[in-house]
């Protein structure tokens, strides 16, 4: 009844929150979770509090408006590093990625059968427009103009089921097992049939159950990181004591405190806006009095976030913007890393010559030498070093874009 009272007076967020902390809820469910997914449930009980405080600035949702935005969709679970996963991947999604033993499954399946009701196009690369377009009704039944171009595209097709085979075929370090049932047909060309000569059968005595066992074992122990309590400073102790009486005779330090707080607080404010215009892309006068708005910032104030913005937009880090040299982008990512939730500002997959295939972390800070403070440069140091858990054979490079413009390269430590 005490949770219900506070889902019909709270916000959402703050409901959520206090159910979180009356409940002991995340500690709860990492014991009920299976040790391999964890990390991924409190994962998401966590992004679920971010959501409650994202919709609607977390002050005019309802738990039912909560509930429907999470039923329509497009909220999407934080991405999790577990050596102990399973990932399920097309082939064409695993290109570039690698993993010490990959499983193919079906690949004893026949050819496709003939399409119908299709289109054949034969446009040469070098021409303006198609030289042969074709509505086809069957291929089965072709007409003898579409006779070159639909053998063309069977061609074609059987290149890329090659090339898919490639592609399978290199995603494995140490194993790679082909696994399929009868087929209920003939398929000489299939991947099984092309490879099962060369293969080594195995039954699952010799390797499946091992493997099992390997991974399902873990520790039954686990902790809950917990925060220390934080120490009140004199001025918090008196206005808990009574606001009027704080006012009437203030600690001698009281308006310096204050006087700080506020400081920091615009700051903040500023940082947040300028982290939304490097978000954006974009640091012009419209966009500056968006970002001013939303983080109740005065015109001037929108102004100096759009100034270190642009700074850095057209500064030595512009390539990160740039779609000649970002094959993949994304901003505010949110990983979970060693049980804690990270959020990038930016990382990019650059393409660009001597930098293929290449991950950069990028962190944002409007101060001159980001570099010379040990916190700063360890936390980005961590953000790289999830960024690796997930692509352990790929470059993974993490950067400081500074509020002057300049790039500052963090190296590992020594």
């Amino acid at each position: 009844m005490q949770w219900k009272a506070w889902l019909d007076q709270l916000p959402p967020h703050d409901a959520l929150q206090a159910i979180y902390t009356d409940g002991d809820v995340l500690a709860r469910f990492a014991c009920a979770a299976p040790p391999a997914q964890r990390e991924a449930v409190l994962a998401n009980l966590r992004t679920l509090l971010t959501v409650a405080l994202q919709l609607g600035g977390g002050r005019y949702a309802t738990p039912y408006a909560l509930v429907r935005a999470l039923k329509s969709g497009g909220v999407l679970a934080p991405a999790t590093v577990n050596p102990l996963a399973v990932r399920l991947l097309t082939i064409h999604g695993a290109k570039g990625l690698e993993a010490h033993t990959v499983l193919l499954l079906d690949t004893d399946t026949p050819e496709r059968i003939a399409d119908t009701m299709g289109v054949l196009i034969d446009w040469p690369g070098e021409d303006e427009h198609p030289a042969k377009f074709v509505f086809l009704v069957s291929e089965s039944q072709p007409p003898a103009c579409a006779l070159l171009t639909l053998e063309a595209e069977r061609l074609e097709r059987q290149r890329e089921e090659l090339n898919a085979l490639y592609v399978a075929l290199t995603r494995a370090r140490h194993t790679l097992a082909f696994s399929s049932i009868e087929p209920y047909r003939d398929a000489d060309r299939s991947w099984w049939q092309r490879v099962s000569g060369l293969a080594t059968a195995l039954t699952p005595e010799q390797y499946l159950y091992p493997v099992l066992e390997a991974t399902t074992t873990s520790d039954k122990e686990f902790y809950m990181k917990e925060l220390p309590l934080a120490p009140v400073q004199p001025a918090q102790a008196a206005i808990e004591n009574g606001v009027d009486a704080w006012l009437d005779a203030p600690p001698p330090d009281a308006l310096a405190i204050l006087a700080g707080e506020a400081s920091d607080d615009l700051t903040a404010r500023i940082g947040q806006a300028m982290h939304r215009l490097l978000e954006w892309g974009d640091a012009s006068p419209n966009n500056a009095v968006a970002a001013a708005r939303e983080f109740d910032l005065t015109p001037e104030q929108g102004t100096q976030a759009a100034s270190i913005a642009q700074r850095i937009l057209t500064g030595e880090g512009t390539w990160a913007w740039d779609p000649a040299v970002v094959d993949w982008q994304g901003n505010e990512v949110e990983l979970m890393y060693q049980g804690e939730p990270l959020r990038l500002d930016r990382l990019v997959q650059r393409r660009d010559a001597g930098f293929e295939g290449q991950w950069w972390v990028l962190d944002y800070k409007s101060a001159h030498a980001p570099q010379d403070q040990p916190e700063l440069v360890e936390q980005l140091r961590e953000y790289r070093d999830a960024v690796q858990a997930i692509y352990p054979d790929a470059v993974v490079r993490a950067a400081f874009f500074t509020g002057q413009g300049t790039v500052v390269e963090v190296l590992s430590a020594e």
